[in-house]
């Protein structure tokens, strides 16, 4: 699929405004109608907690590793943030385990919906894919850790126009390795992504999602604990430090500069980087 300027704008327009998250999301059905035929907007779908999971693990065996490591370098100087999304997804999705609903231990959710303990879906709902959609493109996504998030971003990936990495791409990703790897001790993800401000054009936003799929994947690896493409955590077992009340995502909230950057995840992901830092 390739780029609709139009499209692309009517969908940001839905839900921004340069004051931030829009109250008032009402779209003139017109537009939304060509933002639909082109593919970044879609009509609200009812799905169940076993669509979700079928549909998750169906597209990933159709998506490479290659492909979406490559896409993540190419997004770096191209800020094609919608493909920069792929590795967060792809890595949450990697040892996503094939399940039915686990109900919680008290059952029903106050809404009397049932709600999965190992993954976090209900088992049925309606599902707006407008403002996942307007994540991916704004930010790269957000919700990486959520299976319906992830269904929808591989799903997508697959029709884009995929672009191959420059030189370029690689010496961005290069330098923030060695950002990362060069830290102080006890410094935290937020000196991370203010360091790498001047490395690659973005805003903050971008950054801390940058950041976050980075942890998704394993490049940033915490002590004792992992990414989400080598092992899955079950989101009841994916713990925050205590006092925390910044909103960092598993397993990066736990990374500080000791932990650096993991080699293994590094050399099996981005090889050629692993070769020159």
């Amino acid at each position: 699929m390739s780029r609709d300027k139009k499209a692309l704008q009517i969908l940001l327009d839905t839900y921004w405004s340069p004051k931030g998250w829009k109250r008032d999301r009402s779209i003139d059905s017109a537009d939304f109608e060509y933002a639909r035929q082109a593919g970044y907007m879609f009509d609200p779908v009812t799905v169940t907690h076993d669509d979700i999971i079928a549909g998750l693990l169906t597209v990933r065996n159709r998506v490479s590793i290659e492909q979406v490591t490559d896409a993540f370098l190419a997004s770096l100087s191209t800020r094609r943030l919608e493909l920069r999304s792929a590795l967060g997804s792809f890595s949450f999705a990697a040892h996503f385990p094939a399940h039915q609903l686990v109900e919680q231990a008290r059952g029903q959710v106050p809404s009397g919906r049932l709600y999965c303990r190992l993954c976090g879906l209900y088992g049925h709902s309606v599902e707006d894919l407008n403002v996942l959609s307007f994540e991916r493109w704004k930010w790269g996504g957000v919700r990486h850790v959520h299976p319906l998030y992830c269904w929808f971003d591989l799903t997508q990936f697959e029709k884009a126009s995929l672009a191959a990495p420059t030189q370029e791409d690689y010496s961005i990703l290069a330098r923030i390795v060695e950002i990362a790897s060069g830290l102080t001790p006890k410094a935290k993800p937020n000196e991370l992504e203010k360091r790498i401000s001047k490395v690659i054009k973005s805003n903050g936003s971008e950054r801390r999602v940058l950041i976050q799929i980075l942890g998704y994947c394993g490049v940033l690896k915490p002590a004792g604990r992992c990414g989400f493409l080598q092992a899955f955590t079950p989101g009841e077992l994916r713990d925050r430090p205590p006092g925390h009340k910044n909103d960092w995502s598993y397993p990066v909230i736990w990374w500080q500069g000791a932990d650096g950057v993991d080699r293994d995840a590094l050399n099996r992901l981005f090889p050629k980087i692993a070769a020159v830092v």
